[in-house]
């Protein structure tokens, strides 16, 4: 009886055991050929490079609203999305985990998940305008990127984990989706000045319009909502395993719940007492600078268990 049982354990968990064996071969075999120091810094110099001539592209797309010159910015910016991807991709295999351990990494890995959410969005759209508000932030987190120390180091004990990945990601969409959001709140809010003021611009033409954006500013927050969600707990999780405990007040943790409730706020001031347009746009913009405080301003001005930069 027990050597049938453990019979059936070894066929069950084989096929596992010997994914994880190939992947660790793998990782092996391709960190020798692949993450030569010279050859990395050139592609992600070019992926930096395709990333600024789309931004610089939709922004003289902006101005003249000529099609061309929008369709070769988003050729620009998938060209940068691809080489990304394959950055990312070739140096995770050398490490043989995600690669979102440190600030050089996890800035990469966020530039190249706001340019995935965006590049769905716009495929959706086709109207280009949304690149003019979201590529100067993927060039600015590329640019940060470029001016640190890209060598691969240990995994912190803490982050040998099946869960950084999947928590990271999940963190990251949700960003990713707020920015959005902010984006179409900038939007909204630029419109209705110059309504208000009834001095109309050029500019006020090349912008979806103002019932538009406040759909996809919901919509944008409705997705991130999702995912921060998630995203606080599956750390919760990953915490309990790696502290013992499901959550413990860290800056990180904190701020993530204050986040939270941002959208909170949102989501229900729009669902059950009927908020639209500014009052909305209002809260998406400040979750957003939210975000980014917790990303960069935590990391850096408060100690905590997430600090491993």
């Amino acid at each position: 009886m027990i050597t049938a049982i453990k019979k059936q354990i070894t066929q069950i968990t084989s096929p596992a055991v010997i994914c994880v064996i190939f992947f660790k071969n793998l990782c092996n075999q391709y960190n020798h050929y692949f993450l030569d120091k010279a050859q990395y810094d050139l592609f992600f110099n070019l992926t930096f490079t395709f990333y600024l001539l789309c931004c610089v592209c939709f922004f003289v797309f902006f101005i003249t609203q000529k099609n061309k010159i929008g369709t070769l910015g988003f050729f620009f910016g998938l060209i940068g999305f691809l080489t990304h991807s394959a950055i990312l991709a070739l140096r995770a295999l050398a490490l043989g985990y995600p690669p979102v351990s440190n600030l050089y990494e996890s800035l990469s890995f966020f530039a190249w998940i706001i340019m995935l959410v965006y590049l769905l969005a716009e495929e959706r759209q086709k109207t280009w305008v949304n690149g003019t508000f979201v590529l100067p932030l993927v060039v600015l987190l590329m640019g940060y990127a470029l001016i640190l120390d890209n060598k691969i180091r240990p995994l912190a004990p803490a982050l040998q984990s099946p869960w950084l990945g999947i928590h990271v990601t999940l963190c990251f969409l949700s960003y990713s989706c707020f920015l959005m959001a902010f984006c179409f709140g900038v939007m909204y809010l630029w419109q209705e000045r110059e309504l208000k003021s009834k001095k109309i611009d050029g500019f006020f033409f090349r912008l979806p319009s103002l019932g538009l954006v406040d759909r996809l500013g919901y919509r944008s927050v409705s997705f991130g909502f999702v995912f921060l969600s998630l995203g606080i707990i599956s750390g919760s999780l990953w915490a309990q395993k790696a502290w013992g405990s499901f959550w413990s007040w860290d800056p990180k943790e904190t701020w993530s719940l204050v986040i939270w409730l941002i959208y909170v706020v949102y989501l229900h001031g729009r669902l059950m007492q009927g908020w639209r347009g500014r009052k909305n746009a209002y809260i998406a913009i400040i979750g957003f600078l939210s975000v980014l405080f917790t990303y960069f301003g935590v990391s850096f001005l408060l100690s905590g268990l997430h600090s491993y930069f």
